[in-house]
């Protein structure tokens, strides 16, 4: 008897070969990431405290996330390939990606997550008390890499979600169109979780002076502080004269990023925020602007000029990127729905 296509493509199918597979995927990347802690040990010790469960979680999270993704070319397949066919093309899937996930494992234990244990300022996980630092002012609190790659998978996914349900549903085959529907809420749920329950893990910080609000750049962190203020009151309002200090934290360079490599730094705005929560763009600059690109270890000024009303009271500076609506969605960002801020005071 020979092996016939399958007419109508099932979630149920595809479940049954996958699911039970998942125990095994996920006790494969666990058993690398002990491998490599425990050839590297004590490095870890530092940074195996509770504090690193959440983020931990979140990658295991993300690492089963992409796994589904396997549904999506498996459930095409049904209505292309004899049943025979489709077992040997998810046994090739399951192995290959398994493969593919312990190389990118090893990659951002070896390559990102181990420098930044002796490091200072995480390579990956940024944001105030991060699994490897406590004292840590940052734009992120979520592996910057992770946010971006999650971003674009999402977007993809979307696409491909969309444009399978209508291409089924054109097709006549409703039962199909519902399961991909059903994907695309199921998968804008679980992204939204993840957006909104590291917006409610953030908390607003005030920066004292001098001290830095780290910036990730993928691959390296700039760092900014307020180095002055000058101030000059008139009849009718206050001028201030804020010197911004622009820092590349060589520490923080990805060990594949060579040392003499420029970095052009994304566009920054800064505005002073009162406690009428009103917000203030300066009226003039000058020293070195924003946009100066800079090489690891190098540094510079720049004075901007604000004009505030005399009545304004509890002045602080929010510096973040620009332009902000991409980072509404980016998973940690600190332009994300409801994220707290990190501020500077005067």
């Amino acid at each position: 008897m020979t092996d016939t296509l399958d007419p109508d493509p099932s979630l149920t199918n595809a479940v049954h070969f996958w699911e039970p597979r998942r125990i095994l995927y996920n006790a494969i990347l666990t058993a690398v990431a002990i491998f490599w802690i425990a050839i590297s040990w004590p490095h870890f010790r530092p940074a195996l405290t509770l504090s690193s469960v959440a983020p931990m979680a979140v990658l295991a999270l993300l690492a089963n996330l992409c796994y589904s993704a396997a549904y999506f070319p498996d459930i095409h397949l049904q209505l292309l390939l004899s049943p025979a066919s489709l077992r040997r093309f998810r046994w090739t899937l399951f192995i290959f990606g398994t493969f593919f996930a312990m190389l990118l494992e090893s990659y951002w234990i070896n390559d990102e997550i181990y420098p930044a244990v002796t490091q200072g300022p995480p390579q990956i996980f940024g944001g105030t008390d991060s699994m490897w630092t406590a004292a840590f002012a940052s734009n992120i609190n979520f592996p910057a890499p992770l946010a971006v790659l999650g971003f674009l998978g999402a977007v993809i996914g979307l696409f491909l979600a969309i444009a399978s349900a209508l291409i089924f549903w054109f097709a006549r085959k409703p039962r199909f169109a519902r399961t991909a529907a059903f994907a695309i809420g199921a998968g804008a749920v679980v992204y939204l979780a993840l957006l909104l329950g590291f917006s409610a893990g953030s908390r607003s910080v005030t920066l004292a002076r001098g001290q830095e609000k780290y910036f990730c750049e993928i691959d390296c962190h700039l760092a900014y502080s307020i180095a002055e203020v000058q101030s000059q009151p008139d009849a009718a309002s206050k001028h201030y004269v804020i010197t911004l200090r622009t820092r590349f934290d060589e520490s923080t360079t990805s060990p594949s990023r060579p040392k003499d490599a420029t970095l052009t730094p994304s566009p920054r705005e800064a505005r002073l925020l009162d406690n009428a929560g009103r917000a203030y763009a300066p009226t003039a600059s000058a020293g070195t602007p924003l946009l100066t690109p800079l090489k690891p270890g190098d540094s510079y000024a720049t004075q901007l000029e604000f004009t505030i009303p005399k009545d304004a009271t509890g002045l602080r500076m929010l510096l973040h990127t620009t332009p902000a609506w991409p980072d509404h969605f980016v998973i940690g960002d600190e332009n994300s729905l409801l994220h707290k801020k990190t501020y500077f005071a005067l």
